[in-house]
């Protein structure tokens, strides 16, 4: 076998690691004159972590190996042939609630940190939509069965939500769709801080609960979750943010130190067990447990903090709502 190792270092895999190691929908707007379907087609450069690529021929088969880039090209009425998702974090029936409905073949597998470089080769792809490739090795071998789009931005696991769309825009010749996407879902950012300004300021912290005990916070606005959650008008919990050292953007938290996760606003997740949440000392002392603002998290929604993408945010938005209201 093939196989092509590398971590799509969603949220889940991110804080996995870590844990391991040191213990609504929008509706496309109007296409652009120069679609998609037709046209001359102009090629597009691509700067990225590794360099750049560039797209000679517009994308006819597409392949999506992270959730942004395949809810974002839904949204935009763009066109993908295959899309690779990891089974049991994929939303029901392999289906985020927040992704446009769009027709492509879901090619489940068990681990997307461990590809079989020839299940991608089989859809016979011009464009490879790949997100965090690992290291060099790593995305010479998807590059050499198509032009391949890694992270853009250097140092980071994964690009922000607009410059997916952005991105995405150039690429299919729809920039004024993509720019349309952004706008609209920046007003949605601006409406959610206007009807809830007693928690614009509050400060939050996100967090993974495994059932060994083990926890992982959020100790950096580079990570994408914390990044949305300060857009949203929140302040990542200053006692984690001086936990920050380095390129790590989450730290290991012990039973002693349970202290560093109190915070106005608590997302949580599990990994499914919520029995945990129990069994962690001092939680129902945690403040925002007290006050009722905690959001849980289960597998089929986290990536919409983890992976944000322009659905994913109004999505995100839903849950924190009830919860801001609070505040």
């Amino acid at each position: 076998m093939n196989t092509l190792r590398f971590a799509i270092r969603t949220l889940l895999i991110a804080l996995t690691v870590v844990l391991v190691g040191v213990v609504a929908a929008c509706s496309a707007p109007a296409e652009d004159d120069n679609s998609s379907s037709g046209g001359e087609y102009t090629p597009v450069t691509i700067e990225h972590e590794f360099g750049s690529t560039t797209i000679e021929k517009r994308p006819e088969r597409v392949v999506t190996l992270l959730a942004n880039w395949t809810d974002t090209l839904a949204a935009l009425d763009i066109p993908i042939t295959a899309e690779f998702v990891e089974k049991g974090y994929a939303g029901p029936n392999n289906h985020f609630a927040w992704t446009p409905e769009h027709d492509s073949e879901v090619k489940v597998v068990n681990s997307l940190a461990a590809l079989d470089i020839s299940e991608i080769a089989a859809f016979q792809p011009d464009l490879i939509l790949a997100g965090y490739t690992g290291d060099q090795k790593n995305y010479d071998r998807l590059r050499a069965l198509a032009p391949t789009i890694p992270v853009m931005k250097k140092g980071a696991t994964v690009d922000t939500w607009e410059d997916i769309a952005t991105t995405a825009g150039r690429i299919f010749t729809k920039e004024s769709q993509a720019q349309e996407l952004v706008d609209e879902t920046n007003g949605k950012i601006e409406k959610f801080t206007s009807d809830h300004p007693n928690a614009v300021g509050k400060t939050f912290t996100f967090a993974q609960f495994q059932p060994t005990g083990n926890i992982g916070a959020i100790n950096s606005t580079d990570d994408p979750a914390a990044g949305l959650l300060t857009q949203l008008g929140f302040t990542l919990n200053p006692k984690l943010a001086a936990e920050h050292t380095g390129s790590a953007t989450r730290s290991p938290i012990s039973s002693e130190r349970i202290d560093l996760l109190d915070s106005d606003l608590l997302v949580a997740w599990t990994l499914g067990d919520d029995s945990v949440y129990q069994k962690v000392p001092g939680w129902d002392n945690l403040t925002a447990v007290k006050n009722d603002t905690v959001v849980y998290l289960t597998n089929d929604n986290a990536p919409a903090f983890g992976v944000p993408s322009a659905p994913s945010v109004a999505y995100v938005i839903g849950l924190l709502d009830p919860v801001a209201a609070r505040m």
